[in-house]
C-alpha cells in the first residue's frame, strides 16, 4: 500500500458522498479484487502463497477505515483467505456465493452467479462492499454494475482495485487502484 493511495481512497468516498447529496437515490461504494496469490498446487482449491497471505493483510488495512458493511466472496478457499484479515477486522462474516461456469465457455462464469452477486451488492444500497472474486469474474460485475469501464485483469496480476461507484442500478463510475504488500 503506497501513501498515495489511502488520500485517494478517501477523496473517492467524499466523492461519492458528495454525489449522494446531489442524487435522490443512495450511492453504493464496492471495492472489488481478484483473489491474492494462489498456491502453484496441482489441487483444485489451493490456498494462498506467503506473498498472498502479506496481500490480504494488506489489503485489510488498506480497507479497514472504507466503512465496509458486507464482503462478499466465491466459494473457493483463496477468496474467503484474502478476505478473511478484513473481515476479523471488520467483525463481519464474509457471504461466500457459488460461482458457476458458463454452459458455452467454461472459462468464463455463468451470467446468472454474476446477476447473484449484483443482487447482493445493490442490497446493500448506500453501503460499502467488498467483493474478492476471481479475473474471469470482476470484470462481468464491474460491467453488470453499469461500470462505465469493464476492465481485463491479467491472470498474473494480483494487485488491481477497483472502486465502483453506484449511483442508480446501471449508472456506475470505475475507479482502478493498485495495492500491495511493500
Amino acid at each position: 500500500m503506497t501513501r498515495r493511495t489511502l488520500p485517494l481512497i478517501a477523496v473517492l468516498l467524499l466523492f461519492s458522498s458528495f454525489v449522494f447529496a446531489q442524487t435522490s437515490e443512495p450511492v453504493t461504494t464496492v471495492f472489488l479484487v481478484r483473489h491474492a496469490e494462489r498456491a502453484e498446487e496441482p489441487r483444485q482449491d489451493p490456498p494462498l502463497t506467503e506473498q498472498g497471505v502479506a496481500r490480504s493483510q494488506a489489503l485489510a488495512r488498506l480497507l479497514s477505515t472504507a466503512g465496509i458493511k458486507a464482503i462478499f466472496t466465491s466459494q473457493f478457499a483463496r477468496t474467503k483467505l484474502t478476505a478473511e484479515p478484513l473481515a476479523n477486522k471488520l467483525s463481519i462474516t464474509p457471504t461466500a456465493l457459488s460461482l458457476k461456469v458458463s454452459s458455452t465457455n467454461p472459462r468464463q462464469i455463468a451470467e446468472e452467479s454474476t446477476k447473484e452477486t449484483v443482487d447482493k451488492i445493490l442490497s446493500h444500497a448506500g453501503g460499502s462492499v467488498l467483493v474478492v472474486g476471481h479475473s474471469n469474474s470482476i470484470p462481468d460485475v464491474i460491467k453488470m454494475l453499469g461500470g462505465d469501464v469493464a476492465p481485463a485483469i491479467d491472470e498474473k496480476k494480483f494487485d488491481d482495485l477497483f472502486v465502483v461507484t453506484v449511483y442508480s442500478k446501471g449508472k456506475a463510475k470505475v475507479a482502478h487502484l493498485k495495492y500491495g504488500n511493500e
